[in-house]
């Protein structure tokens, strides 16, 4: 089994900083040559960084500062006279000004758009992976295929391990796990699980329940009692409230129907 390969993300701390101190290369390399290139070359070169940036997942924040601080630089810099905001020709000025005006819509905009990809290309992730879990649990011939299944589909879109537990007549959790990959929990963990069980609410990791455990547990609820519980041992990356981890619950919810199917006729 094989999790899925995420775009990897920058927060937007590093971004800010990233972003400058690349923009501040360059202008220290641009600097040294600009002689030779001459000042209205080094004003291209600085839009086509700014171009590049949303290229590489940056936001709008870094982008706008670094137009801000290539106008700034270009002007301090490289427009004569050096080493000051003044500037001698009126050409110069209205170079200035188009230069902040071009880097910053169309370093804005096409970030606009990456996002906009960004978001359709996830909404199509998600959407595929739901589809291929239902599909999947569909196919199944018993709750220990179910099950199997289940924890199956949580590594390869998540890329976390998992556990479940089943009810014995819906009063009490059985202590040995049902299914389980990639996770083997202890009894701290069985302490959660059953509390997660008891109270029909999320427990463990990234909840205000036994937050130090190393999974969080989610209650597979039908009607008015609990049937079992799925614990997924989640990285630091996914926090509460977050939209993987809302998403994360509704692949769970998903699940319920179909264990319910089976469970049934499962109990003793």
């Amino acid at each position: 089994m094989k999790a899925q390969n995420k775009t990897i993300r920058i927060s937007i701390g590093k971004q800010y900083f990233f972003s400058t101190i690349i923009l501040f290369g360059f202008i220290a390399i641009l600097y040294s040559v600009q002689d030779t290139i001459g000042y209205q070359t080094v004003s291209l070169i600085l839009l086509m960084i700014i171009f590049l940036l949303p290229l590489f997942n940056f936001s709008k924040g870094p982008i706008i500062l670094s137009a801000v601080i290539s106008a700034l630089a270009w002007d301090y810099y490289f427009i004569p006279p050096h080493f000051t905001l003044h500037i001698d020709k009126t050409e110069d000025v209205v170079m200035l000004f188009m230069f902040f005006a071009v880097a910053l819509t169309n370093g804005v905009l096409t970030s606009q758009l990456r996002m906009q990809k960004n978001e359709m290309i996830e909404k199509e992730r998600k959407s595929n992976a739901l589809y291929n879990l239902i599909k999947e649990l569909s196919d199944g011939k018993d709750l220990k295929d179910i099950s199997e299944k289940a924890v199956d589909q949580i590594y390869k879109v998540f890329g976390f391990g998992s556990v479940i537990f089943y009810s014995y007549n819906h009063n009490r959790l059985n202590r040995e796990p049902f299914f389980a990959y990639n996770f083997v929990p202890d009894e701290m963990e069985w302490l959660t699980a059953e509390i997660c069980f008891k109270d029909k609410k999320e427990t463990g990791k990234e909840t205000d329940i036994l937050p130090d455990a190393d999974a969080i547990y989610f209650p597979l609820t039908k009607e008015d009692y609990t049937i079992g519980i799925v614990g997924v041992k989640i990285n630091d990356e996914i926090k509460s409230g977050s939209k993987e981890m809302k998403f994360l619950k509704d692949f769970i919810r998903k699940i319920i129907p179909f264990v319910t199917k089976h469970l049934i006729y499962s109990i003793p």
